[in-house]
């Protein structure tokens, strides 16, 4: 049960989303019913969807308590997060069964409301809730919005909740709806007509339903009150939506079926880099070499620990530090990749290499991202609109063998429209 894995919902207590609820072939079912029918309401619902609502909403609180081993528990009470993330459980019935609880002395707050956190709550003692033992729960159909705003941080894997607060400003509500959102389920509609086998896992699922969603970050300058009003979008990559796309590293990926025909890949190198390098006040002159990541003094280094570097360098971390950034010593894979290399040597090559990357700044980035992102889609939709399927991940494109030179024309038509030199293209797995 891991729906919105941000700091907002897992730093304290289990998280009762409002899309839980106990099936009534479970065995929990007629005991959470006992218990429901307890509740003393301030307004006794009476249609029989508002009670179900409540209900549903109670076992959801009831799932977090029991799972909690502080009996400790947090949901969504932002009315505002109900309109953009479209829970299948109501605000009104997650707030009038929360409300009750508190009045009757079931749920107590607890400890004290961070910023951009819900209040957390903790079961009392003697509540019948206690009394339950752990049980399942089940989700109710529901899909992520088709575009999203997080809080900008620098990490990106750190990034924080939906913005829910920047996504309903009139203004940004407005771009989201009439420009952004039409052009997500575009997207999706022409993706939908074609038929998709994956290989997760090494076996074949051609019940796949191809789903993006955007997902933008929110960036600002300022601090304290004024930032909600000077943010602006950023980032804006595509991710798969419900569905999974492989990894290559097993040969999962390369199996991949569009329409039933073998698949290649068609990828941009270096496209971060290249992009910098059109760049009006970073700009420079881009070397004529076959690998970007492999030229001059980079020549002998390892290849992958050269690349997340310049991805680290355009997302705020400065090279001219001594010694290897926390972040790469948090995650095992990065720690052991990096085991025995010495950062200045890494650091002064890419340096001297690119000298504008020691000029980026921390949201550099994530504003390459959203003009890759731009790029993708306008690259997917060239290929679709020839009638070709096709799958993305945020700079390449997966087509069948036979169209690799329909998605190339794609690329290059893309990086044209939006000003910018003829890509270098890769072609393969």
């Amino acid at each position: 049960m891991n729906d919105d894995q941000d700091d907002d919902f897992f730093t304290v207590g289990t998280y009762a989303s409002p899309r839980y609820y106990i099936p009534e072939d479970s065995p929990a079912h007629a005991e959470a019913w006992k218990i429901f029918q307890k509740i003393k309401w301030a307004k006794p619902p009476k249609r029989e969807d508002a009670i179900k609502n409540r209900f549903n909403a109670f076992s959801s609180i009831l799932w977090a308590v029991t799972k909690d081993e502080n009996w400790a528990v947090h949901t969504d009470l932002n009315k505002a997060s109900y309109a953009v993330m479209k829970w299948p459980t109501p605000y009104d019935a997650m707030k009038d069964t929360v409300n009750a609880l508190k009045a009757m002395g079931w749920l107590r707050e607890s400890g004290l409301r961070k910023l951009n956190r819900q209040i957390r709550y903790s079961a009392a003692q003697k509540t019948p809730m206690r009394s339950m033992k752990p049980f399942e729960v089940r989700e109710a159909l529901w899909w992520w919005p088709i575009v999203q705003v997080k809080r900008g941080k620098t990490n990106l894997d750190k990034a924080g909740a939906m913005d829910i607060e920047f996504m309903t400003k009139p203004d940004i509500r407005n771009i989201l709806a009439k420009y952004i959102k039409p052009a997500m389920a575009d997207l999706n509609e022409k993706l939908a007509e074609h038929e998709y086998t994956l290989f997760k896992d090494g076996k074949a699922d051609d019940w796949v339903e191809v789903i993006y969603r955007r997902v933008f970050t929110s960036i600002t300058s300022e601090v304290g009150p004024k930032a909600a009003h000077t943010s602006r979008l950023s980032h804006g990559r595509l991710y798969p939506s419900d569905f999974y796309i492989p990894s290559k590293k097993k040969g999962w990926r390369q199996k991949t079926l569009i329409d039933g025909q073998t698949t290649t890949e068609v990828d941009v190198h270096a496209s971060s880099l290249r992009l910098l390098s059109e760049d009006y006040y970073l700009g420079f002159d881009l070397p004529e070499t076959d690998d970007l990541y492999t030229n001059g003094k980079l020549s002998g280094l390892n290849r992958e620990i050269t690349k997340k570097i310049i991805t680290a360098s355009l997302n705020g971390i400065t090279l001219d530090r001594k010694s290897w950034p926390k972040s790469f010593s948090e995650k095992e894979k990065d720690a052991q990749l990096i085991a025995g290399q010495d950062w200045l040597t890494y650091a002064e090559a890419i340096a001297e290499t690119y000298p504008s990357l020691t000029k980026a700044d921390k949201d550099t980035g994530l504003d390459l991202m959203l003009i890759e992102s731009d790029i993708i889609i306008s690259a997917m939709n060239y290929v679709l609109d020839k009638g070709i399927g096709c799958l993305s991940i945020h700079d390449c494109l997966i087509v069948p063998e036979e169209s690799t030179q329909v998605a190339i024309d794609a690329f290059l038509k893309a990086y044209q429209q939006k000003g910018f030199k003829p890509p270098q293209l890769s072609v393969g797995w």
